[in-house]
């Protein structure tokens, strides 16, 4: 059958493919789609999973996305349009993803069924110039990571990073330099970080950083007293080695603030004070 050999032929491809019935139902799936689930803590097989009640649950958790795609797959199977896509965001390994879901008319023994694809696109929001993500995967991190804090009862935070004197750099060496400075600092706040953090460039010369959630008090403090001084970093230009550096800001969930906007504002008061301070001395 269609059904069958279709599927079948793409268990050695990397996106998630599965054949949905009339009544939502997914009756075949590829490999891909059951070790995305198992790795997810799902049950390993999407066969008898229903994907309408799939996006009404996750309705029902606040994605907003999930209403556009419901109603995209219906539209599918109704027969009013041929295929649909869409992209959304996921949380998946403690790690927001973002995928594109493309959904298409597929006929079997004369009933119209949908196959539906899942391909993650989380490369797309990375930042050219460093590798690390960017600001939408860090907004999206972030709001993951106080949302499932305030579930747990626990603690996360944010930093805010700010390259010191950028456009000077610029206006002296070249924007090459300038973008040599941007890469030198990205690398060493991502040593700094660690891995349990999130890093990534949120602005022209801005970072930003995910806590990771239910750390400690003294694994925050550590943190201040880390950053206080800001970070160095060092880079060349017009022959010589340079060294360069930044102003780092912190706020914790939920000492500093309950929203993220709270946080942000917490977080640029911070490093203003610290950039202040650094001006004064």
């Amino acid at each position: 059958m269609v059904q069958s050999s279709a599927v079948e032929l793409s268990d050695w491809l990397a996106t998630e493919i599965a054949v949905v019935d009339p009544s939502g139902l997914i009756v075949r799936n590829n490999r891909t789609w059951d070790e995305t689930a198992k790795s997810g803590g799902l049950a390993p097989s999407g066969a008898g999973w229903n994907y309408f009640a799939e996006c009404e649950a996750a309705i029902a958790r606040g994605c907003s996305e999930a209403t556009a795609i419901l109603a995209g797959l219906r539209a599918v199977l109704a027969g009013e349009r041929p295929k649909f896509i869409a992209t959304y965001t996921c949380p998946f390994n403690g790690r927001y993803h973002w995928y594109e879901v493309v959904m298409s008319a597929l006929d079997i023994d004369g009933q119209r069924h949908a196959v539906v694809m899942h391909v993650d696109v989380s490369a797309l929001q990375v930042d050219a110039l460093t590798g690390l993500p960017n600001r939408a995967m860090f907004d999206a991190q972030l709001k993951l990571a106080v949302s499932t804090a305030r579930e747990q009862q626990s603690g996360t935070g944010l930093l805010i990073v700010d390259l010191d004197n950028l456009k000077s750099l610029n206006d002296k060496y070249g924007h090459q330099t300038g973008d040599a400075a941007i890469k030198a600092l990205a690398e060493e706040l991502r040593k700094q970080a660690g891995d349990n953090c999130m890093v990534a460039r949120i602005g022209g010369d801005e970072f930003g950083v995910v806590l990771p959630v239910s750390f400690d008090m003294l694994l925050a403090r550590r943190l201040r007293e880390h950053f206080k001084g800001g970070i160095t970093a060092c880079v060349g230009a017009d022959g010589k080695t340079h060294s360069i550096g930044a102003s780092v800001g912190m706020a914790l969930y939920p000492a500093d603030g309950t929203t993220i906007k709270a946080l942000f504002k917490a977080a640029d008061h911070s490093m203003y004070e610290q950039k202040r301070g650094a001006s004064i001395a």
